[in-house]
């Protein structure tokens, strides 16, 4: 595997917590690329997930489906971030939402069972899981719940552009909208006044 690949596996795991040496390389031993064009699918709805992921170029966004056939868009997902419908994977049952490749992207894909039985078996990998699982589901997430109520839209909006100075060029504007929990009318508004 390309060293700038495992390179940037072991730095994204050590950006949570200090994996050994040893751990990485078992990581890296079960980890393969995916090269995947701009409106693939990594993951369709009502599919089983088998793998977690790490985007290492390119963009996805993660689509829910209501009741009424309504596409909703959640997430956008950068390079750096873990993708992968971790509820479909660890329970075995269909995935509530799809990935959509909306960039060109590669993939560091992990067979999930392989993964999982790592962490269950080296103390540091469920440390680390422990630590993203705080980031990412508990401060991340309480934080943007509390963006969405206490925080007006255009708030919302600056504070996302300044963590992501170039996603305006890279996102079409209807994901950044429903992302930040606004409608594509709103978000036009908030820009012309901005």
């Amino acid at each position: 595997m390309d060293k700038n690949i495992t390179d940037f596996i072991s730095n994204t795991f050590l950006s949570y917590y200090p994996v050994s040496e040893s751990s990485l390389s078992l990581l890296h031993s079960i980890a393969t690329i995916k090269q995947l064009k701009k409106n693939e699918t990594l993951l369709s709805f009502g599919q089983i997930s088998k793998e977690s992921h790490i985007l290492y170029k390119g963009i996805v966004v993660s689509n829910f489906l209501s009741d009424e056939g309504n596409t909703y868009h959640k997430n956008i997902f950068l390079e750096g971030n873990f993708l992968g419908s971790t509820v479909s994977a660890l329970k075995s049952e269909p995935s509530n939402f799809s990935l959509e490749i909306i960039e060109n992207a590669t993939i560091i894909s992990f067979d999930y069972l392989k993964y999982r039985t790592l962490i269950e078996e080296n103390e540091d990998l469920k440390n680390f899981y422990v630590a993203y699982l705080e980031k990412n589901w508990i401060i991340i997430k309480e934080q943007r719940e509390i963006d969405i109520v206490m925080k007006d839209a255009k708030t919302r909006y600056l504070n996302f552009i300044n963590l992501h100075p170039e996603i305006e060029k890279r996102v079409p504007l209807h994901y950044i909208a429903s992302h930040l929990g606004i409608t594509p009318t709103q978000l036009s508004r908030i820009r012309k006044n901005t």
